[in-house]
């Protein structure tokens, strides 16, 4: 919002209140009943307090009286001369009418012209003195927060010193620096008094001296504004450095690159805060911050990460099986390294979900349920070409159907299903939908088998191929 003189304010609210004023005044003649009343409870009391007995209905008629007379005019009686005078100025001559027009004109114009050039002059002088006083007022102001950035300067100066940080002495010099500029901008010249006769040129020196503290203004505020962000990055460095050098972090960073690499990002931006800028320093510090207590939760995670490499090695898996648990190894490792705990939580869950298919024996069989699909045809018309799949689902040893993973040969995705398209022949995909054809189910249903401990699935002979591909969709 822009300044507002004190001038100005003090002008506005004179205006106010005597436009409040005035609308009281007016509003107590517009309220006559209420008036009346008022006044004829006053008389009331009046004559009680000096024991005068007065009825009350004349205290009504004569308050009704005063009222009803108060605001109109009873011109005088008019004597004899008084009628002479009127009679001869209603019947004054032809002649005499354009002489005491130009007398008049002349009299009430020459006078007016003195008044308003008079009024005009000192409304202009007045104007021109309290925009002088509302700019020395404003100079005396900025003059004291000149003196009180420099109190703040010289606190911080051996905080500063001590810090040992070259940005935060080059910032302070600069501090200095404009305080000094905004020292020579609050010497303005004004006068004391504006007379009409030096009105023009006070007015003059009151638009330079005005510019000259609007910037002071200006450089005051950047130089607050520095003081700010050496406190800031003071207090960024000294965070910085109790993080580390706390008793965590040397083998934290070891173990963690990403909180090594925070770090070093964080000291050179200290380092070139005068010039990268205080924000960037202060939100590399609150990284390393965040990434050392996220080192803290990732810790668990490495354990369990050993605990199932060991699992799986444990297993016995064949090395074709053993190779499918090794990208989500490394991608378990490559969160922690990062210290993404959300990306290690759910990697982990990928490696406990193939792990424990893995150690279950199932039995696969093509679904035989009334009401679903056990087959499906694929018809490429472009080409006239056809496939063929049965839909299988895979069972433990209680009956319960486990999600098994294939990748589509369709979209080439790999994921966790519980019904999966599995590529026949034509002979067998006739075979048994002429099974189902007859009674509503797949009598001859089995497909395989998963051994326990293997990722392998085992095809029944003659049913589909040792490899056969997959679909997910249909």
């Amino acid at each position: 919002m822009a300044s507002v003189s004190l001038t100005d304010q003090m002008g506005a609210m004179a205006l106010i209140d005597e436009l409040r004023h005035s609308q009281m005044e007016v509003q107590k003649h517009l309220d006559l009943p209420e008036r009346r009343r008022a006044v004829a409870e006053r008389i009331r009391e009046f004559y009680k307090a000096k024991g005068v007995d007065v009825q009350g209905g004349l205290v009504e008629q004569g308050v009704k009286d005063y009222f009803a007379a108060r605001l109109t005019y009873d011109a005088p009686p008019i004597g004899p001369v008084t009628r002479l005078l009127t009679r001869v100025y209603i019947t004054r001559g032809k002649w005499l009418k354009p002489v005491i027009l130009v007398l008049a004109l002349s009299a009430v114009a020459g006078v007016g012209i003195q008044v308003a050039a008079h009024w005009i002059g000192e409304e202009r002088v007045q104007a021109a003195q309290n925009q002088v006083d509302g700019i020395r007022v404003h100079s005396r102001l900025l003059t004291g927060k000149v003196e009180q950035l420099r109190k703040r300067a010289i606190q911080l100066q051996p905080e500063v010193a001590g810090s040992n940080l070259p940005a935060a002495a080059r910032m302070l010099l600069q501090v200095v620096v404009l305080l000094d500029k905004a020292q020579g901008q609050m010497l303005t010249t004004v006068p004391a008094k504006v007379t009409a006769d030096s009105r023009i040129g006070d007015l003059n020196l009151a638009a330079m001296a005005s510019k000259a503290l609007e910037e002071g203004t200006s450089t005051l505020q950047t130089a607050d504004e520095q003081l700010s962000d050496i406190t800031e990055l003071l207090s960024a460095s000294l965070k910085l450095i109790a993080l580390s050098t706390g008793d965590r972090f040397a083998a934290t960073s070891r173990q963690h690159a990403a909180l090594a690499i925070a770090a070093a990002h964080a000291r050179s931006a200290i380092a070139q805060a005068d010039t990268k800028g205080v924000a960037a320093a202060r939100n590399s510090v609150d990284l390393v911050a965040n990434l050392l207590g996220r080192a803290t939760a990732i810790d668990p995670f490495l354990d369990q990460l050993q605990d199932a490499q060991a699992a799986v090695h444990d297993m016995g898996l064949s090395k074709v099986d053993a190779d499918q648990f090794q990208p989500l190894f490394a991608k378990v490792d490559d969160a922690i390294k990062g210290l993404d705990v959300s990306a290690a939580e759910r990697a982990l869950q990928e490696v406990e979900q193939l792990k424990k298919f893995a150690s279950t024996a199932l039995k696969l069989n093509v679904v035989s349920r009334a009401g679903e699909k056990s087959m499906i045809e694929r018809n490429f018309d472009p080409t006239g070409g056809k496939t063929w799949y049965l839909l299988t689902e895979a069972t433990d040893s209680a009956g319960n159907v486990v999600s098994v993973p294939v990748t589509s040969a369709e979209t080439g995705k790999k994921r966790f299903a519980k019904v999966i398209g599995v590529r026949v022949s034509q002979a067998a995909y006739i075979e048994a939908k002429n099974d189902k054809l007859a009674d509503g189910r797949v009598d001859n249903s089995r497909m395989g088998v998963k051994d326990a401990n293997s990722l392998t699935l085992k095809f029944s002979e003659g049913r589909t191929s040792a490899n056969p591909d997959y679909i997910l969709e249909w």
